[in-house]
């Protein structure tokens, strides 16, 4: 279990580092990974999330991931393109999955995210 974030550039640095084990974890499973395959790449966002807060409750663990890819879910139906944008996806699923265990709001996540896009080369973190 990581200490919890206590500021944005920590939760981006956080995110920035399960993104890269959510790479190794996929191409660990799919070595060539096809664009489908890649496309659920954000999946890993809730495990991570629990794993980081040492959450061992499956049922919990259950709960976060579909409170997570609900979200990120909603953005497909809105725009089917956003699919092919792997590493946002999980970011988003991953701060989204600590929305739903109340250590983030929805104005915080959003914060986080600007930052990682602002700070980040989300497309090098591959």
């Amino acid at each position: 279990m990581k200490k919890t974030p206590s500021e944005v550039s920590e939760w981006a640095e956080e995110a920035k580092s399960a993104l890269g084990v959510a790479w190794m974890l996929l191409k660990g499973e799919q070595p060539e990974p096809n664009a489908e395959q890649k496309s659920y790449l954000f999946k890993y966002g809730a495990a991570l999330c629990s794993l980081n807060r040492g959450i061992k409750d499956k049922e919990k663990q259950k709960s976060l991931y579909q409170f997570s890819a609900k979200r990120v879910a909603a953005g497909f139906e809105v725009d089917e393109a956003s699919k092919v944008h792997y590493e946002l996806n999980f970011l988003i699923a991953y701060v989204d999955a600590h929305i739903g265990l109340g250590l983030l709001n929805d104005d915080q996540a959003e914060e986080i995210m600007l930052y990682i896009t602002e700070h980040f080369d989300i497309n090098d973190l591959t």
